[in-house]
């Protein structure tokens, strides 16, 4: 595999791993998949509800009908982006060693 495409690898594996979760709990409800969901991925958690708040909050009295729809889109959104960070700094680390392992050989 491209070491460059390494981040997109990491973003749509995230992506479809995260929505199939959300997915599996919507129809489902298991509720120790709401800790894996929620409590257990604060990055993705803190977007979603920063999202949600930006576009659907009525003046902090309640929020508008489909709000938990989109928490449930802006927590996968959430952890794509993660994972595409997660997916840079590995292909940032891997180039690095590879530098290095190619300069004390020669």
């Amino acid at each position: 595999m491209n070491i460059r495409r390494l981040p997109m690898a990491f973003l749509v594996v995230g992506l479809a791993f995260k929505a199939s979760l959300v997915l599996i709990w919507r129809h489902g409800r298991f509720p120790g998949l709401l800790n894996l969901l929620i409590y257990y991925d604060p990055g993705a958690r803190y977007f979603a509800e920063r999202m949600t708040r930006l576009f659907f909050d009525y003046g902090g009295i309640t929020f508008a009908p489909g709000s938990n729809t989109f928490f449930d889109i802006f927590l996968v959104i959430g952890f794509g982006i993660e994972c595409l960070l997660a997916g840079f700094l590995l292909r940032w680390l891997i180039g690095r060693f590879r530098k290095t392992r190619n300069s004390t050989l020669n």
